[in-house]
Order: structure tokens, then C-alpha cells, then sequence
């Protein structure tokens, strides 16, 4: 049974918007293994795509008798998506035949390549994708009394569309769109509409506030409660962004996090802990070089499963995230049971070592927004030395108001700061103020220019894409 605890436009103020959120942890490891074995008994009669791949790894489902022979399954890359969209457009293995009619796509961003289209009916975007995102929406506070802004372009990434339709169509919040303001007639409409509620990337968001403090207006002024941001790592993986965020806000901050391709898969509580929703998604945190299991709690990437949605079920999806690891089998302090989401290091591809070290996107921000004279504007650049190792650049804008004559400070104190967190050095210059790009979703911050390597047949291929196709 499907606990998705739909309460339309309801006035109660309940705490936990799902049964689930205060399960038992043995009790939700038997849900599931039911919903997995139910999954699986359904993909193998209604998908030829899984039942193919399966049959070729010598798999059926009667091997699977515990949570732990999922590791029996073949993984789902993005690429294999990808291709079987190409052969079998627009859908290819994302539409489970017999799943219409379908009443939303969605997209990926396409970071790792062609974007993937998802279909999604009725049933599947309200009852499994919604309410993955309403428990995140409604753990935050936001309730039918609250004004809602989401500050993005509507596309068909759902990630932040989905917690606006929760906001508007199960909590019952006005939910006010702006997907073509530019940031000044943002910020005038947010006062003027009486706005409680800011929904963006972080990215964006900060961005949004220094356009404030550029045009004389002061943030705290205009009565945004909560801040819940999407899209890229935030507070949950980055907690100097976080920090930053509620700086510049003078606001509480919310973040959550998922796949397209999947659904919500944590969001923060108010003691600022990601959860997961256990009963939505089974996820595993792998080895990257052996995919086998790490012991619980250690960074690996990550791997899920959709335990419910049946319009286009991912197995053992490979994300191409790195996560810090899962805790499970706790209590937090607000009283839920779900596992603990530690947050992400970054993409597969984002993540480079450097003298045995992993420097990941996640680890750099955390460092450059904990230093209050740099800006939140940055990059990192991978390349290879005269030695032919790898080495890592940072660059960062200063604070518009840090005279140019403390620049050479403001490099000397993020090279040092850099090489406390991670023990090795790294190249750092500072550059001017609005010479780096500013993004309103996914911020790019990665570049990688070491020469191409070599495959196995002597192909020339770039380090990222081999890196890429695992994803």
C-alpha cells in the first residue's frame, strides 16, 4: 500500500505529512523488500527492456528473497537510457507500455550528455513524485497561509516545478510564477505580493540577493520566511552555501535533492538533516571502482531504485552522484526514522584526484563561501602539470567592495584555506568581478582540460567522457 498521504488544501497542522516519516526501521526494510518483489514480478511481464537485460545476467525474479540480492541486478546507466530513446523515440525504456495516458515530461539537464525525456502519468507524478517532494515542502513549515514564489524559468526540469505544484495543489499555498522577471522586478513583486516562501537554486538565489544589495534594497526587509532550494548542491552537502544563504536572507533554509529520472530522494528537517524517503526509493551507495557495497555511512555513488512508480521504473540506476554516505537505523531530534542523507561530493565526472586526493566541486564551494572576502562566483579547472599530474586551479571573484590591492590577500588566504581542507596545494588566481558566469539553474563550475587519453583500442577519448559513459 502506497502511504502518500494526500491531504488536499487541508488546515490541519500535523507535523509529518507521511506515515512513513516515523516508521520503525525494521518495518520499513520489510515494505521495502514487499514493494521491490513487487516491482520486479511487474517489470519482468510488462517490460521486454528488463526482462532482456535480466535474462542475459542470469536473473529471475525468484533469486530475490532479501533486500540485499538486488546486488543480483544488473545497474541502469543513463547511457543505456540515452541509446534506447535514440532507437525507439521519444520514450524508449521510460515508458512502460500500457502506462498512459501521460500528463507531464520531464527533462534532464542533459550534464552528462543528451538530456533524457521522462514521461509521467497521472498517477506517478502526484502520487509518487509529489509527495516524495510535498514531505520536503511540508517539513519546511510552508503551509496553505503562505505566499510561494518559485524563482525559475518553467522547462522540463521538474525538480523545482514539482515542489510548486505541491505547494499549489496539495498544501493549497498561492504559488506566484516569475520564470521571466528579470531580478530587480523579482525583488519589487516579492515585496509587493507579500511573498513568505523562495524556492530556487542556491546559485540563483545568492545572485538574487546581491542584485538587492547592489540596488539599495535590503533583503531582510522584505518577509521572506523560508528559503528551499533545489537543483545543485545546497546547505544539505554545502553548509557554508547555506550559511550564505541565510546571511544574505536573514531566512531559514531548506534544501532537497533527487534525480529526474527517479524522484525526490531527501529533503532537510528543521534540525537540518537530510532525510530520505525510504518508502519511495531503495538506494545503495557503491563503490566506484568495484561497485560493490561500502560499509554504512561511507562515500560511494549512488545507486537507486524506484520501489512505487510504475509509468518508467529505474533499477538500479547508476546517478553518477558521489554522496558522503547513508546512515540508517536512527532517530533524529524532530522524531523521524528515515535514513540520513550525509549530501554530495559532486558528479562522477566533477570529481578528480590529485595526489590520492579526491577534490570535488562540493568541497571547494564549502571552502571558497566559508571566506568572506571572496564572492559566490568561482570555478575550478583540472589540467595537467609539466610533470604530467594532475593539478587543480581555483578561481574566484573578490567581494565588489575588496580594494584591488588586497586581491593578492584574498589569493594567498583561499590557497591556504584550500590546503588545510584537502592537505594538498592548488593553484588559486582571482579575477575580477563579473568576469565568471552567473547561472540560474545547474551551475557549471567544472572544467576540465587535460589532454585526451587513450582506450583500450587507442581511441582517443577526454578523461570526462570515459567518466561520462558510467553515467
Amino acid at each position: 500500500m502506497l502511504m502518500t498521504g494526500v491531504r488536499q488544501t487541508t488546515d490541519v497542522n500535523y507535523k509529518y505529512w507521511s506515515p512513513a516519516e516515523t516508521m520503525p526501521h525494521r518495518e520499513m526494510k520489510k515494505i521495502q523488500l514487499a514493494r521491490l518483489r513487487e516491482q520486479i514480478n511487474y517489470l519482468w511481464e510488462k517490460s521486454p527492456f528488463y526482462r532482456e537485460k535480466w535474462e542475459q545476467n542470469g536473473f529471475c525474479p525468484g533469486q530475490l528473497r532479501t533486500l540485499e540480492d538486488i546486488r543480483r541486478l544488473p545497474l541502469l546507466t543513463k547511457e543505456e537510457i540515452r541509446l534506447s530513446q535514440e532507437k525507439n523515440p521519444p520514450y524508449g525504456i521510460m515508458s512502460i507500455p500500457g502506462r498512459g495516458p501521460f500528463i507531464r515530461i520531464g527533462m534532464t539537464s542533459g550534464t552528462t550528455g543528451e538530456p533524457v525525456i521522462i514521461p509521467f502519468n497521472e498517477e506517478d507524478y502526484f502520487g509518487v513524485y509529489c509527495e516524495g517532494a510535498v514531505r520536503c515542502v511540508w517539513a519546511a513549515g510552508i503551509r496553505k497561509e503562505d505566499v510561494v514564489h518559485a524563482a525559475f524559468g518553467f522547462t522540463p526540469f521538474l525538480g523545482l516545478a514539482a515542489a510548486y505544484d505541491c505547494c499549489e495543489h496539495l498544501i493549497g499555498s498561492l504559488v506566484i510564477p516569475g520564470g521571466i522577471w528579470n531580478s530587480l522586478l523579482r525583488l519589487r513583486m516579492i515585496k509587493k505580493l507579500g511573498v513568505t516562501v523562495l524556492m530556487g537554486t542556491p546559485t540563483y538565489l545568492l545572485h538574487l540577493a546581491k542584485v538587492a544589495e547592489e540596488n539599495g534594497i535590503d533583503t531582510r526587509t522584505l518577509g521572506i520566511k523560508k528559503i528551499l532550494t533545489a537543483g545543485e548542491p545546497g546547505s544539505m552537502s554545502i553548509p557554508n552555501t547555506g550559511l550564505r544563504l541565510e546571511e544574505a536572507w536573514g531566512s531559514k533554509i531548506f534544501d532537497y535533492c533527487g534525480t529526474q529520472e527517479t524522484h525526490y530522494l531527501a529533503w532537510m528537517c528543521e534540525e537540518e538533516i537530510g532525510h530520505m524517503n525510504d518508502d519511495l526509493a531503495y538506494c545503495e551507495v557503491l563503490d566506484p571502482d568495484t561497485d560493490e557495497p561500502v560499509q554504512p555511512g561511507q562515500s560511494g555513488k549512488l545507486v537507486v531504485t524506484d520501489l512505487v512508480g510504475k509509468t518508467h521504473p529505474c533499477i538500479r540506476f547508476e546517478t553518477g552522484d558521489i554522496v558522503r554516505g547513508i546512515d540508517a537505523g536512527t532517530t533524529c531530534a524532530c522524531g523521524r526514522t528515515l535514513s540520513v542523507m550525509k549530501g554530495f561530493m559532486g558528479r562522477v565526472g566533477d570529481i578528480i584526484k590529485v595526489r590520492g586526493v579526491c577534490v570535488s566541486v562540493a568541497g571547494i564551494e564549502n571552502v571558497i563561501r566559508g571566506i568572506p572576502e571572496c564572492s559566490d562566483n568561482y570555478e575550478y579547472i583540472a589540467s595537467k602539470n609539466s610533470n604530467g599530474m594532475d593539478k587543480v586551479t581555483v578561481r574566484v571573484e573578490p567581494q565588489i567592495n575588496i580594494d584591488s590591492g588586497l586581491w593578492d590577500y584574498v589569493r594567498k588566504k583561499v590557497a591556504q584555506e584550500l590546503q588545510l581542507s584537502f592537505m594538498i596545494n592548488m593553484d588559486v588566481e582571482v579575477v575580477p568581478p563579473g568576469t565568471l558566469p552567473v547561472y540560474e539553474l545547474k551551475a557549471k563550475r567544472f572544467r576540465d582540460i587535460r589532454p585526451p587519453i587513450s582506450d583500450s583500442s587507442g581511441a582517443s577519448c577526454s578523461l570526462e567522457k570515459k567518466l561520462s559513459a558510467k553515467v
